[in-house]
C-alpha cells in the first residue's frame, strides 16, 4: 500500500468528543465507564438486571463506556437539519466524527478539496436503539397468537419493552446506511466504502478500500 498522510484527526468517547480530551483521560488513567441508565436502554435498566451471572433472561452487568450527553449541531450538512435530529445516534455520531476530521485537516466545506475526498467506514452490524423500536413490536405481535394458544389464555398479550415510535426508514438500515448518509451529509458522494463487519480487527486490508479511492473508483 501507497504510503497515506493523517492530516485530520477526530475522536468521540465516552467523556471526551475530541482528541485532546481524550488524550488528556488517558494520561490521567480515567476511568470513563458508567452504569446504564434509561438514556441507554429506554426503560428502567434494573427491570432486566441480576447480579447472579448465568441467572435466565436477565444481565448481570450495568457498567458500560457509554457516550452520554451528546448533541450534535445539525447546521451546516448538506442534508436536511430536521432530518438529521430524527436520526438514530449511530448516524449523528458517524456524521460528527467525519465533520470533525474534515475541519481538522481544514477540507470541511471546501469543495475543490471534498473532490478528491472519500469516505471509508467500518461499522458493527448490530441492532441500534432506533432500529429496535421498530422491530421489537413485530417481533412481539408474531408471537403473541402462538403463546396464547400454547398457555389457553384468549387475547394473551406480551408487555411492551418500549414505546412505538413512527418509523423513520433511514433508521431501519443498520449495516451500510451510516457511511451512505455520511457521505451524503458532508458531500463525499462520489467516493464511499462501505466496511460492514462483526468485527473490526487490527488485520483489516486497508490498503484495498485506500487504493480504490485513491484511485477515483466510486465503490
Amino acid at each position: 500500500m501507497q504510503p497515506v498522510a493523517v492530516i485530520g484527526l477526530s475522536t468521540l468517547f465516552p467523556d471526551a468528543s475530541d482528541p485532546n480530551s481524550f488524550w488528556e483521560n488517558l494520561l490521567a488513567g480515567k476511568d470513563s465507564r458508567a452504569e446504564a441508565g434509561p438514556e441507554q436502554m429506554d426503560l428502567d435498566p434494573k427491570r432486566f438486571f441480576d447480579p447472579r451471572k448465568g441467572t435466565v433472561d436477565r444481565y448481570y452487568c450495568l457498567n458500560g463506556g457509554y457516550i452520554r450527553d451528546f448533541e450534535l449541531d445539525p447546521e451546516g450538512f448538506a442534508l436536511d437539519a430536521q432530518k438529521i435530529q430524527l436520526l438514530d445516534q449511530v448516524h449523528q455520531w458517524t456524521f460528527y466524527v467525519a465533520r470533525e476530521a474534515l475541519r481538522d485537516g481544514n477540507h470541511y466545506q471546501n469543495k475543490n478539496q471534498l473532490r478528491d475526498c472519500g469516505l471509508i467506514l467500518g461499522n458493527l452490524s448490530f441492532p441500534t436503539r432506533s432500529s429496535n423500536h421498530h422491530f421489537l413490536p413485530l417481533y412481539q405481535k408474531a408471537i403473541e397468537k402462538q403463546l396464547s394458544e400454547l398457555l389457553e389464555k384468549p387475547g394473551f398479550q406480551l408487555e411492551s419493552f418500549a414505546p412505538e415510535r413512527e418509523p423513520v426508514l433511514e433508521n431501519l438500515g443498520i449495516s451500510g446506511m451510516p457511511a451512505y448518509l455520511a457521505a451524503q451529509a458532508l458531500s463525499l458522494v462520489d467516493r464511499l466504502w462501505l466496511w460492514t463487519r462483526p468485527v473490526l480487527p487490527h488485520f483489516i486490508p486497508w490498503d484495498l478500500p485506500v487504493t480504490t479511492l485513491m484511485q477515483a473508483k466510486p465503490s
